[in-house]
């Protein structure tokens, strides 16, 4: 189990859940089961390597404040003078629908320079917390385009022995786009103590991975919070956050060596926590010399059959449009797209509002600070997605509204004139289009929406008609879907009218 320190971590015992039926054998097959025939599994693992994807690897003892500069999320503490035994009931954050949470703790001041202590995340149930799992953030230009999203990763994943004297991290990108990022940092690092280089495309191998529990009842809790995404919020240095890696990568996958990032995925938190049988995901960075991540996974943590699935990336792909989620500019154009426009604010510690100077903040904070947004992205159905353009080179598709749904774009009549000898000349003002298509796997996609038509395609009884005309004149039905920040949104937006 998970080691017990300061912070009174609380233990990763699958096995003594009371939802783990026991069993002796487990199910393992590549195959889809026959519904027919073999009742549901109680656990699912499915995996996918991911070829496209490139790092750069930077060390040295001002790499956090280098990187600070440069990305959304906050890696360098603020460190709060407060007496930690007043904290205010006001100042307690709860959850509607869950347990109180605990008073924010803050991290003790320590060197960001020295030793190889992981990375600082700004928002956990307690407060900000040290963590030796990957971070989801960005990469801006100097107007607050997105260029590219990245996986900041401490590695090695787990310490043991000596800790090096200073921090180190994989980047994570696209392979379209990994030169131009070492160009920023190039042209940043000025005198910074750092180094950095991209690492060999056949050095590394990277996986996505989801495990699923399918016949948990769905309204009861569920078990990843109580044993991982909760715990793995409260170390508050980096021997703790040591000691919690070292046991989940025992737990879950026998502490292979060939594992040297995690990623636990907390940006769906919203649904998982509503939902006992959503898929936990992770994503991992092994050596070269892993062929077949299932057998690194410890499947006998778990008391119950297992079925494996190894899916090919565009199978994943879909799964992540389904949660209105993008990752990398394999699904994006650099540098065309806001990071709130993207959902940032409501993704944990993917963007900070209290940071401080970095690259594209200017236009960042103030957009948020004024709450003036016009679009955001949601995930979307399409119908006839196979008469859509695939040439990824040219303009997002654009989405209209049926005419008859439009608001405020009737055509415009000029008043009648006595003295005229022709009737009025009628002048048809362009439809504006209410969104763009940003990205499409099959039937499932992301659209950037205009928040105008969030009523309309949520929240109305009547469905309204959102279609794409293609160059060859078909149209492609899309039908958006509600996406898991929504509820937030709505509450946000409220309490600024």
């Amino acid at each position: 189990m998970f080691i017990s320190t300061r912070c009174r971590i609380k233990g990763f015992t699958l096995k003594k859940l009371p939802w783990a039926k026991s069993s002796s054998t487990r199910f393992v097959s590549t195959e889809p089961l026959n519904a027919s025939t073999i009742t549901k599994p109680d656990g699912i693992f499915s995996y996918s390597p991911l070829s496209s994807r490139t790092y750069i690897r930077i060390r040295g003892p001002d790499t956090v404040k280098f990187l600070n500069g440069l990305v959304t999320s906050k890696l360098l503490p603020h460190f709060i003078k407060k007496n930690l035994t007043t904290v205010e009931e006001s100042e307690i954050a709860t959850e509607k629908g869950t347990k109180k949470a605990d008073p924010i703790v803050p991290v003790p001041e320590f060197d960001a320079r020295l030793g190889n202590w992981g990375l600082y995340n700004e928002t956990g149930i307690q407060g900000p917390y040290i963590s030796r799992f990957g971070l989801y953030s960005a990469f801006l230009n100097g107007k607050g385009k997105l260029v590219t999203d990245t996986i900041i990763y401490p590695i090695p994943a787990k310490l043991t022995g000596q800790v090096p004297d200073y921090p180190e991290y994989l980047l994570e990108f696209h392979e379209n786009v990994v030169d131009k990022i070492l160009h920023v940092l190039q042209t940043h690092k000025l005198t910074s103590k750092i180094k950095f280089e991209k690492t060999d495309h056949a050095s590394l191998k990277t996986w996505d991975v989801e495990v699923q529990f399918p016949n948990l009842p769905k309204d009861m809790e569920n078990p990843w919070f109580d044993n991982l995404l909760d715990p793995m919020t409260l170390p508050k240095n980096s021997v703790d956050a040591n000691n919690f890696a070292i046991n989940v990568l025992e737990s879950l996958f026998n502490s292979d060596p060939r594992i040297l990032g995690v990623y636990v995925e907390r940006r769906t938190e919203s649904i998982s926590r509503h939902d006992s049988t959503f898929p936990q995901s992770f994503r991992l960075v092994t050596s070269e010399q892993v062929d077949d991540l299932s057998k690194l996974f410890n499947f006998n943590v778990f008391d119950f059959p297992f079925q494996v699935n190894k899916k090919v990336p565009a199978q994943i792909r879909e799964i992540r449009f389904q949660k209105g989620l993008v990752d990398s500019t394999e699904d994006y154009k650099p540098e065309t797209l806001l990071p709130l426009e993207l959902n940032f604010d409501f993704l944990p510690n993917a963007i900070s509002t209290n940071k401080g100077c970095y690259v594209g903040q200017e236009l960042t904070a103030r957009t948020y600070a004024t709450g003036i947004l016009r679009k955001r992205l949601v995930p979307v159905k399409l119908d006839n997605y196979q008469f859509l353009d695939t040439d990824s080179e040219k303009k997002y598709a654009e989405i209209h509204i049926d005419a008859v749904e439009e608001k405020g774009l009737a055509e415009n009549e000029p008043a009648p004139n006595p003295f005229a000898n022709k009737a009025p000349v009628r002048i048809k003002r362009k439809q504006r289009p209410a969104g763009l298509l940003i990205a499409n796997e099959r039937q499932y996609g992301v659209a950037l929406l205009r928040i105008e038509h969030f009523s309309s395609a949520f929240s109305s009884d009547e469905p309204v008609g959102f279609y794409i005309t293609t160059a060859n004149g078909e149209n492609v039905k899309v039908t958006p879907q509600t996406p898991f920040w929504f509820r937030d949104w709505k509450s946000n937006d409220s309490l600024r009218k």
